[in-house]
């Protein structure tokens, strides 16, 4: 609307225009600080805040003069400035009107003024919500038991209040009305579960209300104002109920009164109060404004207006009103609002009024008395449109200061800053969500699937192949697809926690812990039965750590056995050796690695790596001559392959002996062709030099074992299955130095080219791993073969071994299984290889009981092994025979099993030092002892 435009409800008197601008210096909020402005000493802003209460004096013809400065907010630029428009003289209820000083008619009108302030007219910048008023303004007018009262009821009415003020914050969240509504209740019968019901609908609501009501601000703020003592009797319900009518009739209506019109200022500062979180509050560069219209002593406005003023005096909180009552007559000379008011000469209207008010203000504001607050002023006469200056006088004092300009909000706090902000928050937290989701699926993908808050996650990685590999300490199974890898390695892990509350228990014994390095798993699609050799080699070393957790000596030591893994064919090894280096530094209690998988060149890098970072190794299985050369800090306890060609020439040349013509004094080595393979090349070349000087004669077939996923083969020879097929006419011994699974295709090609006459198969000891696995081995009926191992053969779990007798009991579901299991002796050697730890750490406690258990001195302690300090283990007596320089045990026990038509195991004999027990006839002599 235009400001010059001749229907205009302003009223038109001379002052118009001052009247005009003395609200809009009023009404507009400083972008800093509350109004009025400071005086400032020295640069200190001195003087209290506060807005005054406008008295306008206006005789009466100034009919209109309240609807005029309502226009006069209502249009103000850019926006509406929040106000209430309330005729004094016209209650809700005319035909019973409350007495002008009652406490029902003050409540009356604060009720208006905040229905009037919560509209949503004023926008959703400018609307109040009145949490606090509101609860009072109930109390005030519900009975004491929540309803109408009912005669003859002598029970408490506090229950009955409870349940009617939780009535009224379920009408007031529409979440709850929701689920109480008989529509829901049908959408939902039999679709949810009862209990679901039950919880959503009772349970839930009543839960929330009574923390509401505990934390509510409503709630706290009414126990801790100042007004009718709160904490009498001491509990919110007690003090409600005394709000509550009609015990509120015995209460003081004074205070009673300052109780309801602070609870109306203290929404209104809660909604003012800036905080940089509620850029909304920034937003309000207006203060609300209260219109009374029909001021006068027959109705509350007067004791309206002192209440206010005396709320802000005792409180001392500034409150975001601006008063300005509008009455025909001023108060009777000699009451005492006129005499706050002061001499009638102040009240006139000039520009200079509010200076006057803000200089008086300022400086009395905390005389704790009622006249400061007062702005009266004595509006002139109306003047009739027929008075020759009413055009001049509209057009220069009504209709250039008929648009009041209110502060733009800063710029941080408008609405489009605040969305540009929530979105740019929004895209920040999603890109952030994004970029943690990424890092940590970049992480998870990094370390085998694990969080970075796994205890396990910063010593595992995934390797290139997938597979995962390093160290796990606190249960990880390395996403094994063999159920009873798995529980072997829960064993092993909860037996590692019992290890460290005995530690804790007996802090006195050695503590220490091996690191078993094995392929624990493949990415090459192998079943889980051609890696159970890994599974048995844990299994026998965790019985080996379980007799230690039942022992008790002093010397004996407490000991726990971390798994790690380097990937198939142990091609990971160099890093896995990285990640045990750092752990290493953490935990000083490690003292060697047993296991090493696989006699190839990775095995080299690795053993080379652990030397490196000062670890001794004590191998399992593995047999490679070259593996003593890599390492003086390497052991092993199973025999070397040049013994193992010994024994595999003394037998053949037996058996060629005993059966005369076939076979014949002839032997055709098959080898892998793979160069990284160091066991097959190995073993080949020990046992091409030990048959011909048995007079053998030696023929030498490579084959070429299948490439991993994503690689080419090792060489153009043929695979294992062709070279089977056609050592069908082979009329000599055909010795296999290779890996069990390429064992499993020769005898493949052999049963489709010659299953009713095969050659004479006599294997390495790696063929051992399949004739361990009753399914496989039987898989090829009519095909006999001998092979070597590294024990006695098949043994059972009848207590007659240390090592059976303490597998049955920690893994009972194996004793089934032990009888195939056993032959390959990975159980008998990996508990063999913990035991040289075990007594090397004893040999330390008992001859140096002060010397700290560190790698070397474990180390120099397994070097001594020999004599009578020799270890009469479960594969055979391991004794380093008194060199210092040896690091294959002496004279190791091997024997020849032979696999019949049937597909059953037998012992064709033994070689080597076994207690109590002597070689066969036709092995090589034993190799005397030093010392002995």
């Amino acid at each position: 609307m235009a400001s010059n435009e001749l229907d205009s409800p302003i009223p038109v008197f001379r002052g118009a225009g001052h009247l005009l601008r003395l609200t809009a210096d009023l009404v507009r909020r400083p972008r800093r600080r509350e109004c009025p402005e400071p005086v400032r000493h020295r640069g200190v802003a001195q003087g209290r805040e506060g807005l005054p209460v406008v008295c306008l004096v206006a005789g009466d013809d100034h009919t209109r003069l309240a609807k005029g400065i309502s226009y006069f907010l209502s249009h103000a630029d850019p926006r509406r400035v929040p106000h209430v428009l309330h005729d004094l003289e016209s209650g809700p209820d005319p035909a019973a009107p409350a007495p002008p000083d009652s406490v029902e008619a003050v409540r009356r009108t604060l009720e208006r003024l905040a229905q009037g302030f919560a509209r949503g007219v004023n926008g959703s910048d400018g609307r109040v919500r009145f949490r606090r008023f509101g609860l009072v303004n109930w109390l005030t007018q519900v009975g004491a038991g929540g309803g109408p009262s009912h005669p003859g009821d002598v029970e408490g009415n506090d229950h009955s209040l409870l349940q009617a003020l939780r009535e009224r914050e379920f009408r007031r969240r529409r979440m709850f009305g929701l689920l109480r509504s008989p529509e829901t209740e049908l959408a939902v019968d039999g679709k949810v579960p009862w209990w679901v019901w039950l919880f959503a609908v009772h349970v839930f609501p009543l839960a929330w209300f009574r923390v509401r009501r505990g934390l509510g601000c409503a709630y706290r703020w009414l126990l801790n104002q100042p007004y009718l003592a709160p904490r009498d009797p001491g509990t919110f319900t007690g003090f409600a109920e005394r709000l509550t009518t009609p015990h509120n009739q015995v209460e003081d209506p004074d205070q009673l009164r300052k109780l309801m019109v602070n609870a109306f200022l203290e929404d209104l500062r809660v909604a003012f109060r800036r905080r940089f979180w509620r850029p909304r509050t920034a937003r309000r560069t207006a203060y609300c404004v209260a219109l009374l219209d029909g001021l006068g002593p027959d109705n509350c406005g007067y004791p309206l207006l002192r209440t206010i003023i005396d709320v802000r005096n005792e409180t001392g909180a500034f409150d975001p009103l601006l008063v300005i009552a509008c009455g025909a007559e001023p108060p009777a000379e000699g009451s005492e609002v006129r005499e706050d008011w002061g001499h009638r000469s102040l009240w006139e209207l000039t520009d200079r009024l509010y200076g006057g008010w803000r200089e008086t203000f300022l400086h009395q504001g905390r005389a704790r008395n009622r006249a400061p607050w007062y702005l009266p002023v004595s509006i002139p006469p109306l003047m009739p449109s027929s008075h020759e200056t009413y055009e001049l006088t509209r057009r220069l004092e009504v209709a250039q200061d008929a648009r009041l300009r209110i502060p733009e909000p800063p710029l941080w706090a408008r609405r489009v800053t605040s969305v540009v902000a929530a979105c740019a928050v929004t895209v920040a937290l999603l890109g952030a969500a994004g970029l943690v989701l990424r890092t940590e699926s970049g992480f998870r993908d990094a370390h085998c699937g694990l969080s970075r808050f796994d205890d396990d996650a910063q010593t595992l990685r995934t390797a290139p192949t997938g597979e995962c590999i390093g160290v796990a300490r606190y249960g990880f199974t390395f996403h094994s697809p063999d159920p009873s890898l798995d529980n072997t390695l829960q064993t092993l892990y909860a037996q590692n926690a019992r290890a460290e509350e005995a530690h804790k228990a007996s802090p006195e014994r050695p503590f220490v812990t091996l690191v078993h390095l094995s392929a624990l798993l493949s990415v090459s699609g192998k079943p889980s039965g051609q890696l159970a050799y890994g599974r048995e080699a844990l299994q026998g070393a965790a019985s080996a750590q379980s007799r230690q957790l039942r022992s008790t000596g002093a010397t004996e030591p407490i000991l726990r056995i971390f798994p790690a893994n380097a990937g198939s064919g142990m091609r990971f090894g160099t890093q896995v050796v990285d990640i045990l280096d750092a752990l290493k530094q953490q935990d000083p209690s490690i003292v060697g690695v047993t296991g090493l998988d696989q006699s190839r060149e990775a095995t080299n890098r690795t053993i080379r790596k652990l030397t490196a970072v000062g670890l001794p190794m004590v191998a399992t299985t593995l047999s490679a001559d070259s593996l003593v050369r890599q390492s003086p800090m390497y052991f092993q306890v199973s025999p070397q392959n040049t013994r193992e060609a010994d024994v595999a020439a003394a037998y053949a040349d037996h058996v060629v002996a005993r059966d005369g013509r076939k076979p014949a004094r002839q032997v055709r080595i098959i080898g892998s062709a793979d160069p990284t393979d160091t066991y097959s090349r190995t073993l080949s070349d020990d046992v091409a030099r030990r048959f011909k000087a048995r007079g053998f004669t030696v023929e030498r077939t490579p084959f070429t074992p299948p490439p991993p996923p994503g690689q080419e083969p090792s060489s153009d020879a043929p695979g294992p299955g062709t070279v089977g097929q056609r050592s069908c006419s082979y009329r000599g011994v055909v010795f296999f130095a290779g890996r069990a699974e390429d064992f499993e295709s020769l005898l493949g090609g052999i049963n489709e080219s010659c299953n009713s006459a095969p050659p004479a198969l006599l294997g390495g000891d790696d063929v051992a791993r399949l004739a361990a696995d009753a399914d496989r081995r039987e898989h090829y009926p009519g095909i006999p073969y001998d092979f070597l191992d590294f024990t006695l053969g098949s043994a059972r779990c009848d207590g007659s071994s240390e090592l059976y007798a303490e597998l049955s009991r920690i893994f009972h579901d194996e004793c089934a299984k032990i009888p195939n299991s056993s032959l390959d002796g990975h159980a008998a050697l990996g508990f063999d290889a913990v035991k040289l730890y075990v007594n090397a750490v004893k040999q330390l406690r008992e001859e140096a009981a002060q010397m700290p258990l560190t790698p070397p001195a474990v180390w120099h302690a397994i070097s001594g092994v020999h004599g009578d300090e020799a270890l009469d283990g479960a594969s055979g007596i391991i004794s380093f025979g008194g060199d210092v320089d040896r690091q294959v045990p002496l004279d190791k026990l091997l024997s020849v099993q032979h696999i019949d038509r049937t597909g059953h195991p037998t012992q064709a004999g033994f070689c080597g030092r076994v207690g109590g027990r002597t070689q066969s006839s036709w092995c090589p002599p034993l190799e005397p002892e030093k010392g002995r």
